[in-house]
């Protein structure tokens, strides 16, 4: 490579979120002396971009190619800037990250196009096909299951940047429905919404940085479905564009009229076509909410609570039942050292609670939400409720630490791989009564077949997204890296991990989505007919395959 060929960039463009906004683990002294604790070392910034790790070989895509290729776009809707290839080329996974820090020879697409209306995707799809260029359609790019890794031997490539597509088309308050294209970012969304008193209620951890289009096309589920539902429980009706297609449903409320075809395309990830616009359910801002924390003395007794409360009918919009491990490490995530009053305090509760039997707490937050301001009673038969599982009730503000910074969490994912330390994970659901023997499986099969606790590996869990029937379970891994090794030593965790879930009755994802990272037990779970089924769907409105391909069934 030559030096014609190169080109640096800011050394932010990989990283979480706002440039502007900076986390390091010195921020955080508490989880930082538990870990050089733990591991028995001084952990130091070592793993950073080189000068040399920042550089791609320029693109032989050439702005003549692209005005060949596609006459009806404008010369500002192309971009062969190796910024841009870098920007909109990864994910936000913990396996893109080492990608980008440890791989030098990156692949990228060769090329990013900007549609600013659906005739432009039409036109984009239509000559990508003729011209052999395979799409990967690309809206925030926080998705962290190797969505966007680029598969198999293409000529072109092309990065289909969704983001100025993003008009709020209509609110039909009287209906409670709105129509958006799908390139609109979730604040954006939320605040025409809030302007006129309605929201949507989606708002997973990535809300700041990812799109509608990409919600649906994962499956998502934001932090509080349990008032407003998954992603696939929002949407009414949608727009996709195929090579030679336009899919678009009339939508109704509730109809008897046959199969409905827009489900195909939530949770397709880009593979049959590119989602441009979609209708949804949108409700009234509530007028109140209240936060009900408290602690178990076991993961199980909570879980049991849990399930005793959704089914009698009461749903918090936000459910985080936290085990013992991660209640502690939530404990570690405050910006200051306790002192003085605090320091007595926090000391006089541990002694408190470990005389009362809560040796390993676990920390329940509920967060209930309201169109009226009466929820007293509510609220007391929720309590009521929890201190009969043998729960003790916390103040309310204990909550403030974790919601304060649901949001800006991720930041921290970067500071600690460059601190050498593997952070992943790995989410799934389960019916209730397999959700304690699930939770079991997973940490006995890292124990098993691996070395990973001997090594000093941790592991945390959470339980959230309730439903009458089941739950969400998430878990968080830990542990030093080994230098030289990184991306095997993941692949190793992967694999045990998701094939522990895969054979103990767990879905392979919850609301991550498949991507390439979940491809092999996605493809397990399908037999053969339906295998053939996708397959013929996919050739029906793909048949080039240009459409992100390799992924999902594809594994070609």
């Amino acid at each position: 490579m030559d030096n014609d060929n190169k080109e640096n960039f800011s050394q932010t463009w990989w990283k979480w979120g706002d440039s502007n906004k900076s986390f390091h683990l010195s921020d955080y002294p508490k989880l930082k002396r538990f870990l050089e604790n733990k591991w028995e070392k001084t952990l130091i910034e070592d793993l950073n971009l080189s000068e040399d790790d920042q550089l791609i070989e320029i693109s032989t895509f050439t702005l003549n190619d692209f005005q060949d290729y596609y006459q009806q776009l404008e010369k500002s809707q192309f971009s062969n800037e190796n910024i841009d290839r870098l920007k909109y080329g990864f994910g936000k996974g913990y396996q893109d990250a080492l990608n980008i820090l440890t791989n030098k020879n990156l692949i990228v697409p060769d090329f990013v196009l900007y549609p600013e209306s659906t005739e432009d995707v039409r036109h984009i799809l239509k000559k990508s096909e003729e011209h052999g260029v395979a799409i990967m359609t690309f809206s925030g790019g926080t998705n962290v299951t190797e969505c966007f890794s680029i598969e198999g031997n293409r000529k072109w490539v092309c990065a289909l940047n969704m983001q100025r597509m993003n008009k709020v088309l209509e609110i039909d308050d009287i209906s409670l429905t709105a129509t958006f294209e799908c390139g609109i970012y979730g604040p954006q969304l939320e605040e025409c919404l809030n302007d006129k008193g309605f929201t949507m209620g989606h708002f997973p951890q990535s809300f700041e940085f990812s799109t509608l289009g990409g919600w649906i096309a994962t499956r998502s589920a934001g932090q509080e479905s349990g008032k407003y539902g998954k992603i696939e429980d929002m949407i009414l009706g949608l727009k996709a564009v195929t090579p030679n297609k336009t899919i678009e449903n009339r939508d109704y409320p509730k109809h008897a009229m046959g199969i409905d075809v827009f489900p195909l395309f939530v949770g397709s990830e880009g593979t049959l076509g590119v989602i441009v616009q979609a209708k949804m359910r949108i409700h009234k801002l509530p007028q109140s909410h209240n936060w009900v924390v408290a602690l178990f003395k076991d993961f199980e007794s909570g879980s049991k609570a849990l399930r005793t409360m959704v089914q009698s009918g009461k749903h918090p919009a936000i459910c985080r039942l936290s085990d013992h491990s991660e209640t502690k490490m939530l404990s570690l995530l405050s910006n200051s050292e306790p002192n003085g009053l605090k320091k007595y305090f926090q000391n006089f509760m541990k002694s408190y609670l470990s005389k009362k039997g809560y040796d390993k707490p676990c920390m329940l937050m509920l967060k209930f939400i309201y169109n009226h301001t009466n929820y007293t009673t509510d609220i007391k038969q929720v309590k009521k409720l929890l201190k009969a599982n043998d729960a003790t009730i916390l103040p309310a503000y204990v909550s403030t630490n974790w919601e304060d910074k649901r949001f800006s969490l991720p930041y921290l994912r970067e500071t600690l791989i460059q601190h050498r330390i593997l952070i992943d994970m790995f989410e799934t659901s389960t019916y209730w009564k397999n959700l304690m023997p699930l939770y079991s499986n997973i940490k006995n099969a890292l124990d098993q077949k691996s070395d990973y606790f001997r090594n000093g590996g941790i592991i945390f869990c959470h339980i959230s997204h309730i439903y009458n029937t089941g739950a969400s379970l998430y878990f968080t891994l830990m542990t030093s890296q080994e230098k030289g090794n990184e991306l095997q030593q993941w692949n190793n965790i992967k694999e045990i991990v998701t094939s522990a879930i895969y054979d103990g009755g767990g879905a392979i994802s919850h609301h991550h989505g498949i991507g390439k990272a979940h491809r092999k037990w996605y493809n397990q779970q399908l037999n053969n007919d339906e295998r053939s089924l996708m397959q013929a769907i996919k050739s029906y409105l793909d048949p080039n395959d240009i459409l992100n391909p390799g992924k999902l069934f594809d594994e070609t």
